[in-house]
């Protein structure tokens, strides 16, 4: 098996064993694949783009290159160059604009990636994606579609085509004071109303513009630094772990209502720990391994389903 260093210089070669004649409008903006400071990577948002599949061909005829390599290893190199540790953070300087000109981060999700944000041209190939008419092809399936992207405006406006191959969006949004009320009447009042019904206004907008989504994911952040939420329908006094489980999932099926199937097979609710109490993380304290954590929320969310 090769190893990282074999697999580099197998990609670094690729540029010389591959024909560059047959050219294509990818639509990207040449900084995003470029490792640029200012100003940060851009995403192609240009309807044209065309990713079908396409043979490519060999400058030298009688020469191995990285095309001549089964599918399921090219797969594995797309893999190693474009599956990125942690989330790709989609934002743009001007939400409001018509046409919000898209950037992205390599920020940290769920204990995995960056300490700090990082440029996304800083971690990927730099012209890998661009050689050719099929790496385009078989590496944006990788790019776009094994990589989690993190938003906060609903009407990112990636390019139709690459829109069609994302497979996992976690979307950030506030949610209201109103469900952190640890009354729970009021608590479920501000859910029903004002939480819920924008909830499945933003992930029907996000299923419209992304189709193929299998993951859709909305973290929801604690009001009180250093603090895990807790909902008021989980913190159930004198019940055990697995009825407190049952009781939540119980509430969730009444207040949550789906009527897409879609919707039920991928939307996610999920509360946000504390920095820094991340199991597994070399910031949780043994002190807190019987804090509350946000799992029995998790469990109770699958249950519900």
């Amino acid at each position: 098996m090769a190893n990282a260093m074999d697999v580099r210089k197998l990609l670094t070669d690729l540029q010389q064993t591959t024909e560059r004649t047959d050219q294509f409008e990818s639509g990207f903006a040449p900084s995003i694949y470029q490792v640029h400071e200012e100003p940060p990577p851009e995403f192609p948002t240009n309807d044209r783009v065309d990713i079908s599949w396409a043979q490519s061909h060999k400058a030298v005829a009688n020469r191995v290159g990285f095309l001549d390599l089964p599918r399921e290893i090219r797969d594995l190199c797309y893999g190693f160059a474009f599956q990125l540790r942690g989330a790709v953070f989609i934002y743009s300087s001007d939400v409001n604009a018509y046409r919000p000109i898209l950037r992205g981060k390599i920020v940290k999700y769920k204990g995995e990636g960056p300490l700090e944000p990082r440029s996304i041209g800083d971690a990927i190939p730099a012209s890998l994606i661009r050689t050719c008419r099929q790496v385009h092809s078989e590496g944006t399936e990788v790019l776009y579609g094994y990589n989690v992207f993190r938003l906060y405006m609903s009407n990112a406006d990636f390019a139709s085509s690459y829109r069609t191959l994302i497979r996992h969006v976690t979307f950030t949004m506030e949610a209201g004071r109103g469900i952190y009320s640890e009354d729970l009447e009021v608590m479920c009042y501000w859910w029903r109303r004002v939480f819920w019904p924008n909830v499945i206004d933003r992930s029907t907008s996000l299923l419209l513009r992304y189709p193929n989504l299998e993951l859709l994911t909305f973290p929801i952040k604690s009001n009180q630094p250093g603090q895990t939420w807790r909902p008021a329908f989980c913190a159930f006094e004198h019940k055990t772990k697995e009825q407190r489980i049952a009781l939540a999932a119980r509430w969730l099926r009444t207040n949550c209502p789906m009527r897409d199937e879609h919707l039920h097979q991928v939307l996610r609710l999920e509360i946000q720990p504390a920095a820094g109490l991340i199991e597994g993380s070399w910031f949780f304290p043994e002190e807190y391994e019987d804090e509350w954590d946000g799992s029995e929320f998790a469990q109770a969310w699958m249950l519900n389903l």
